[in-house]
């Protein structure tokens, strides 16, 4: 997934070596709570997303999705398409632009809930807050190169995440423009499934511009 500043700021997975070890393990009892939640829970949901990223020429703006169901995880964006086992640790991803794929545990530790491909040298719980969704708790993970928090419903599903490089910039945003509940076809979790996207056209579109503030005006607003 070579894509420039999207490699720091999305979930990273052509290019990146897992780190030994567990990184949550070294977190916090709080923090780390939240992070296994996303990795381990066992519910069924799809998360709908829309990403804004701040960049020198003008902010990107794209759709990505997160599918689960058992220990089963999908991700899509534009450009990849990832599947994972997330209690086996195994998983593919695959390079739409290219057609490289990639085949290990480095792929479950990306899109598994919390990126846990690279040590945290700092992190913080910060309470529960309001979402269009209902209740979440908010971490803050602080890693070599990134600033991220993430907003974790009760069953782990993940409705927002921020990213902001530690000199402070860029920002990118990504928030739920929908999260349903129903269980996802089980067909999408084979490796065959990469083939075509299960991601219908409507949420593939720029939702509302009410709904599509941005990082850099959520961050003024205490976001």
């Amino acid at each position: 997934m070579k894509r420039g500043v999207e490699v720091a700021l999305t979930i990273g997975l052509f290019g990146v070596s897992a780190c030994s070890g567990r990184t949550e393990d070294r977190l916090p009892a709080p923090v780390r709570a939240v992070v296994e939640l996303t990795k381990t829970t066992r519910a069924d949901y799809v998360v709908y997303n829309w990403n804004r990223i701040e960049q020198t020429g003008g902010p990107v703006e794209e759709w990505s999705a997160e599918f689960h169901s058992g220990t089963l995880h999908r991700v899509e964006t534009p450009r990849d398409r990832w599947i994972a086992d997330c209690a086996t640790g195994s998983g593919t991803g695959l390079s739409l632009a290219t057609g490289e794929k990639v085949v290990g545990s480095k792929v479950a530790l990306a899109a598994c809930g919390v990126n846990t491909n690279k040590s945290f040298v700092a992190s913080e719980w910060r309470g529960v807050v309001s979402t269009a969704f209902g209740p979440a708790q908010r971490i803050r993970l602080i890693d070599a190169h990134n600033v991220r928090t993430y907003d974790v419903m009760q069953d782990g599903a993940i409705v927002r995440t921020t990213y902001e490089l530690v000199n402070g910039s860029p920002w990118s945003l990504t928030y739920a423009v929908a999260v349903e509940h129903e269980k996802p076809d089980p067909a999408m979790f084979d490796a065959a499934s990469l083939a075509r996207s299960y991601v219908p056209d409507r949420f593939k579109m720029a939702p509302a511009p009410k709904t599509s503030a941005g990082p850099a005006a959520e961050a003024r607003a205490g976001g």
